[in-house]
């Protein structure tokens, strides 16, 4: 997968979604993988830089593992990670009933000046339901730094924790496991061409595998 050539898709929203301006793809496993900023997006009437490779990588992640997928495509001048009402949330908990989902991971990029590379956004707890949902994050957590990754933290910034954010939405309305995935963008800067960007994915593939391997401890 090219995902330069990928990206550009995103950036001039030329990908063909449906009328919401989001695409799903289907899946065997109960993980959903989300990208709800993966084209540029509208926050209280302004304008928001799209983090235009998380759709790449979310797609990527299909491909190799068949969890579910969901991606924006069109800025329809919403922000699915904070309006107070969203078809791409809304749509995120019909899948969850339909297709007995179990976790979400939903991905977003942070600004390259932050002093540290990856914040898991857990809501402060409130959005991990789970009965093993501490261990899980600490063991997503532990993955990353085993892939090379320093300076991953848990509920620095990044908290997932507004209400209307897809991790706290959908983890309260259909009360499972949503983890907000925050990563710097210095990190995947040139995306084929860096280190960093393969150890993400791998580290990523991994984690899909041990969450799928908790289908039977819910």
């Amino acid at each position: 997968m090219n995902f330069n050539l990928l990206e550009k898709t995103f950036i001039e929203e030329s990908f063909q979604g449906n009328q919401e301006g989001f695409h799903y793809i289907e899946g065997d496993l109960p993980i959903l993988l989300s990208a709800p900023h993966s084209v540029t997006q509208q926050r209280n009437g302004k304008e928001k830089h799209g983090e235009f490779l998380t759709g790449p990588m979310v797609m990527h992640l299909q491909q190799q593992l068949n969890c579910h997928a969901i991606f924006k495509t069109n800025n329809l001048m919403d922000d699915a990670n904070y309006d107070p009402i969203s078809t791409y949330r809304d749509f995120i908990k019909q899948l969850v009933l339909e297709h007995s989902i179990l976790f979400l991971l939903d991905f977003h990029i942070m600004a390259p000046t932050r002093p540290y590379n990856i914040d898991l956004g857990t809501g402060r707890g409130k959005n991990i339901r789970h009965n093993q949902g501490p261990k899980i994050v600490n063991h997503i957590q532990q993955t990353l730094i085993d892939h090379g990754i320093n300076d991953v933290l848990i509920d620095n910034i990044f908290t997932a924790g507004y209400p209307h954010t897809v991790s706290a939405d959908v983890s309260k309305s259909c009360n499972i496991f949503c983890l907000q995935i925050e990563m710097n963008w210095k990190l995947l800067e040139g995306a084929s061409d860096s280190l960093y960007f393969e150890k993400i994915l791998k580290a990523m593939e991994t984690i899909i595998h041990y969450l799928a391997s908790m289908e039977d401890h819910t």
